[in-house]
């Protein structure tokens, strides 16, 4: 008789048997119902090292505004995600560009980072389907992994993200992005675990794509507190161009 499967995390106690409760613990952890961010971002290739200081501001699945404010060239940039629709606003040319739903997967500002990762449009615990697949060992730790592929008719830009999950905490060290040719594309790595608000937060993102060795994103949360209540015109193409 086969044994059935038993995954142990006690923060999820009998709840750690189902994969899905690990996606929806770990949303609630990393998003919660509103956010508001100070992150340092560094592009790293072998060419170049370029940096940014953005304030993020998230709520929900549906709203989500980030402004750069360091260097004074890019100062004042911000992009605007209301539900579906998404806007860029340069500053210096007093200028307005929409973007369309196909550029969720293109490249924000030159980093390794996705439009869809910075304005945070999908939601894994309700976008994907969820399922352990076998253990896996990196740097001598051995992972729950867990295979999530995309629902049919939601938005999600990723066909497959598969999960590498810490036993201790029941939170996720790295993601796996697949395209449609179930190729890897690149690795998020996760790091530098805390606490804000009541949640467990990595203050530290590194992003690495497939194949480009010596090309990396880091983002490094200098601050980042949850559950926020924004004032009304907070996400409004007035605060847009103001």
């Amino acid at each position: 008789m086969k044994k059935p499967f038993i995954v142990f995390c006690a923060v999820l106690g009998v709840k750690a048997q189902d994969a899905h409760e690990w996606i929806k613990y770990t949303d609630a952890q990393l998003r919660g119902d509103s956010s508001e961010a100070t992150i340092t971002m560094t592009v790293q290739n072998p060419n170049y090292t370029r940096t940014l200081e953005i304030k993020s501001f998230v709520e929900g699945k549906s709203n989500a505004l980030s402004e750069i404010i360091s260097p004074a060239k890019e100062k004042g940039i911000r992009t605007l995600r209301l539900d579906n629709k998404m806007w860029n606003y340069f500053p210096k040319m007093k200028r307005k560009i929409a973007v369309s739903s196909s550029m969720l997967l293109s490249s924000w500002m030159g980093s390794d980072f996705t439009n869809d990762d910075i304005l945070k449009a999908s939601k894994m615990s309700e976008d994907y389907n969820h399922k352990f697949i076998a253990d896996k060992t990196i740097n001598g730790e051995t992972y729950k992994v867990i295979e999530n592929t995309i629902k049919e008719n939601t938005k999600a830009m990723w066909p497959k993200i598969v999960t590498m999950m810490s036993k201790k905490d029941c939170l996720p060290r790295y993601y796996e992005y697949y395209d449609k040719e179930d190729n890897l594309r690149r690795t998020l790595k996760l790091d530098n675990l805390k606490s804000f608000d009541n949640h467990k937060f990595f203050t530290s993102w590194k992003m690495m794509p497939e194949g480009e060795k010596g090309k990396f994103t880091s983002l490094h949360y200098k601050d980042i507190k949850f559950n926020i209540k924004f004032p009304s015109d907070q996400f409004t193409q007035k605060k847009l161009t103001e």
